[in-house]
């Protein structure tokens, strides 16, 4: 039995790998992934919300709350 990825896994996945990810590709995962975005910056993950134009936001992925002061 394969386990699926809980809402919130999965709006973290494109935003790991592109390191950003707009409302309209978010809302296709999760109607309510602003919920989920909330859910990610309570869990420690840094998340930056830029309004771009006509109702176009893109989230911007900066890391997470662990991970500052790491040597990159």
């Amino acid at each position: 039995m394969s386990e699926s990825l809980t809402q919130t896994a999965r709006i973290l996945k494109p935003l790991k790998t592109n390191g950003s990810a707009t409302n309209r590709e978010l809302n296709r995962i999760c109607f309510r992934f602003s919920a989920r975005i909330h859910d990610l910056r309570r869990e420690g993950w840094d998340i930056l919300s830029v309004r771009e134009k006509d109702g176009l936001w893109v989230f911007y992925l900066k890391g997470h709350r662990d991970d500052q002061g790491k040597a990159a």
